[in-house]
């Protein structure tokens, strides 16, 4: 047994909401390209 049972837990948690943030930024990037693109491919 570990001497800090939530330890581990709330490091997860940290990198979670990390991740969850760098992913967000990464998918709206992502989305503003792909618009870009398709208004390109519409004109």
């Amino acid at each position: 047994m570990s001497k800090y049972p939530n330890h581990k837990n709330h490091r997860d948690k940290i990198l979670n909401s990390t991740q969850e943030v760098l992913y967000q930024k990464e998918f709206k990037r992502a989305d503003k390209v792909y618009n870009q693109y398709s208004q390109k491919g519409r004109s």
